[in-house]
């Protein structure tokens, strides 16, 4: 009797404990499963395919582009190419329409292309544009850049800009004081970003830059060279190389800041500090009294 009870006992205990659970079982409460020979979540799969997804139209758009431009040469599909870059809308075109601007030796075409990233108007496609704007070495496709950044809102673009200001390359200060300029022009006169704040100051304060510069280079006495960096030019009467400062008066710089001003103080830099000292006085201070 008791042996029967012991054994019931033991059977009842057996039935009752569950089977061991197999290890895709364990991961799939903790949810993640089998892919590509490892464990994922649903979350990092998505994003592995949306990755790949991308990069596929990456490779897919260059080799688009690269068809399309070969036929702008063919008079029979011009027109036709032509239409289908300027209509282009896809983000995932921006890397390849990148590469086509930096490449291209053709304005036209190259217009072409810039016209196509601004149609896309991500902040990828705006910040090419920026790009362009202030570093390619054609001029004119410099300013259709900023043409087309007007069309999507200088809003998009300002604060790029106002942050090229910053720039140690004098060149590329005054691309992106004329930029700012062209883009505000294209603003109506209430806009706010008429009345930035911070945009005089910043516009002032490179007004002129400092650089240093290379002069002499080993010449016979009397005879006069100069070299400087980034940009700039000077004098030095023979002597080896010294390094000496140079003052540039950024042209773009001031032509920008008196259209935000509504006064030109021309390179008279203590005119416009006053002038920036009393528009941010508070209205009650009399500037006069010490």
């Amino acid at each position: 009797m008791a042996w029967s009870a012991a054994c019931a006992t033991v059977a009842g205990a057996q039935s009752s404990t569950a089977p061991a659970k197999t290890q895709q079982e364990a991961m799939a409460e903790r949810g993640y499963v089998r892919y590509r020979g490892g464990w994922r979540t649903a979350q990092e799969i998505e994003l592995i395919e949306r990755t790949e997804r991308v990069q596929f139209a990456r490779v897919e758009w260059k080799q688009k582009l690269e068809r399309l431009r070969r036929q702008l040469d063919q008079p029979a599909h011009a027109a036709q190419a032509a239409e289908e870059i300027a209509e282009i809308a896809d983000a995932a075109a921006v890397p390849a329409l990148a590469a086509a601007v930096a490449e291209e030796r053709v304005f036209r075409t190259r217009g072409l292309f810039v016209q196509a990233l601004a149609r896309i108007r991500t902040s990828d496609a705006t910040a090419v544009l920026v790009s362009v704007a202030l570093d390619h070495t054609d001029p004119e496709t410099r300013i259709a850049a900023v043409e087309q950044l007007a069309t999507i809102g200088a809003e998009s673009a300002l604060p790029a800009f106002m942050a090229a200001l910053a720039s140690a390359d004098n060149a590329r200060i005054n691309r992106a004081a004329a930029a700012i300029g062209r883009l505000l022009a294209a603003v109506p006169p209430e806009s706010p970003l008429r009345h930035d704040d911070a945009l005089p100051g910043r516009l002032v304060a490179v007004l002129e830059t400092e650089h240093m510069g290379l002069v002499g280079n080993g010449t016979a006495e009397g005879s006069t060279s100069a070299t400087f960096t980034p940009s700039g030019g000077g004098l030095a009467l023979g002597g080896g190389p010294k390094r000496v400062r140079v003052i540039v008066k950024n042209e773009d710089v001031l032509d920008t800041l008196a259209t935000v001003a509504g006064v030109n103080f021309g390179w008279e830099l203590s005119a416009w500090r006053a002038w920036l000292a009393a528009r941010d006085a508070p209205a009650d201070l009399d500037l006069r009294r010490r």
